[in-house]
């Protein structure tokens, strides 16, 4: 039977990988393309009274006066192509914000409904979303078709809590690490997709109307493909998950009883430790958030760095984002989900080394702006820390709150996923501020003391996950 329940539950894994990595890719497409689609959009205006000749007028406004008041920065000096990257930037924390708001949502409506339907009710929203932006002529409709997007993607949150429903506490983090495998390969592989297909002519000669194609629609319109494919997969090989341990803790008839026993002491001894639940959640969902905020702002800021310090062309910033990309794959697939134990204290291990290469990694960018060589040595110390920190910690963490406990597993992940968004939407801003108010130095040596300093919180404050003994023993009836 054990045998069983294992292979089972790793096909379900292998599943989710799958469509997850599908997802990722289709969504990164966009990625490369967003300055460069706004700046079609702007092309396409004739006149100034838009919402998007609005809002680049207020981004050049407050880009003049940053650079009023702070040092040269090449990035800033190319003025309107600037304001096109700080809108497109704009945009992904609106995504996030958006993600922050429907995350918790989507949880609970997993925890009630089950994660299948939700799971396809989410891709019909991305469906949704990639059509409008397929025929989005103006920017208006594109914006809306991004707001779309951002209240519909709960592929990541569910991939994480359908991993939770089939995995025991021993190969939690093994099975998630598969989710951020798919993030690192897609982050790599899906930008250069991107840019491939908008070199495909797709655009409509046409005046106006609802079947005007958007720029680089070639690109939306394979992306359309993948999703197409994704569903489809999801539909006929994904089951249900919700009651998988239940159903599978069930004995035959004349069977064993320990188990049913050992579950019973489960649930009455869960009651007294649910408020120091509550708190443990509470915790980790503000560590999310403030890790979140460091991290994402200061891998924001890292092309602009590239680019004033190094003078980094397209190809070279894709090469030292493919490299992160690359490398925390790597990681992810010979270190993450070989770094296993019978406890959660494994994954706060990870969690902390991750934190600890992060901040370390911030260091070498901080001091690779006061070498006067230009040599790159510390940029690319930097980015392996970024890689081990991408490979381990947010992962990590998922799996340490979907040990807490075996009930409301989508929603405790939902929240926890909704607090890093926040923190992912607020990031960038401060670090842009920092970073060009203040100095590029200034902006990494404060990052690099804010991670090491949340990794010294989390040792202190933050305990592993008690797995229950009766929890153990349920798994070993199995």
């Amino acid at each position: 039977m054990t045998s069983t329940l294992a292979l089972q539950s790793k096909r379900i894994t292998h599943i989710v990988f799958i469509a997850l990595l599908l997802d990722i890719l289709s969504f990164t497409i966009i990625l490369p393309l967003l300055p460069r689609s706004l700046e079609a959009y702007k092309a396409r205006e004739t006149h100034d009274l838009t919402l998007l000749s609005s809002l680049l007028s207020r981004i050049s406004l407050l880009r003049e006066f940053i650079q009023s008041r702070s040092t040269s920065s090449r990035f800033l000096q190319q003025g309107a192509r600037a304001d096109l990257v700080l809108l497109g930037g704009l945009l992904g924390s609106l995504y996030s914000l958006l993600q922050c708001i429907v995350a918790p949502w989507i949880g609970r409506a997993a925890d009630r409904f089950g994660r299948r339907p939700v799971l396809l009710l989410c891709m019909l929203g991305n469906i949704l979303w990639t059509v409008i932006w397929l025929y989005a002529h103006s920017f208006e409709l594109f914006l809306g078709a991004r707001v779309i997007a951002g209240l519909s993607e709960g592929n990541v949150q569910l991939s994480n809590t359908i991993i939770a429903d089939v995995t025991d506490p021993a190969t939690r983090s093994r099975g998630m690490a598969l989710v951020g495998i798919a993030f690192a390969v897609g982050f790599t592989v899906g930008p250069s997709i991107g840019a491939y297909f908008s070199q495909l002519p797709l655009e409509s000669t046409q005046s106006r109307n609802i079947f005007t194609y958007a720029p680089f629609a070639a690109a939306a319109l394979f992306s359309l493909v993948l999703l197409l494919v994704e569903t489809l997969f999801l539909f006929v090989r994904l089951p249900e998950t919700l009651n998988y341990k239940r159903n599978s803790s069930e004995t035959p008839a004349g069977g064993d009883s320990g188990t049913e026993d050992a579950a019973t002491g489960s649930r009455d001894s869960a009651q007294p430790n649910a408020q120091s639940s509550k708190q443990l959640q509470r915790r980790l969902n503000l560590l999310h958030f403030t890790y979140l905020f460091f991290f994402s702002g200061m891998e924001y800021t890292l092309t602009f760095l590239t680019h004033d310090k190094f003078a980094f062309s397209n190809g070279q910033q894709g090469r030292l984002l493919g490299f992160i990309g690359i490398l925390s794959t790597l990681l992810q697939g010979m270190w993450v989900r070989r770094h296993r134990g019978k406890s959660a204290h494994k994954d706060k291990d990870m969690v902390v080394k991750g934190m600890l290469a992060c901040s370390a990694g911030l260091l070498c960018i901080a001091y690779c702006t006061a070498v006067k060589s230009g040599s790159t040595l510390l940029l690319w110390m930097g980015a392996v820390g970024f890689a081990v920190a991408s490979a381990t910690v947010v992962n990590c963490l998922n799996s340490m709150v979907s040990l807490i406990n075996d009930v409301e597993t989508g929603k405790r992940l939902g929240d926890f996923r909704s607090a890093g968004q926040i923190g992912r939407s607020m990031g960038p801003l401060f670090a842009c501020s920092v970073y060009w108010l203040l100095g590029s130095r200034f902006c990494y040596l404060v990052g690099s003391a804010a991670v090491f300093a949340i990794s010294l919180l989390f040792i202190a404050f933050v305990p592993a996950p008690t797995v229950s003994s009766s929890r153990i023993s349920t798994k070993k009836s199995q």
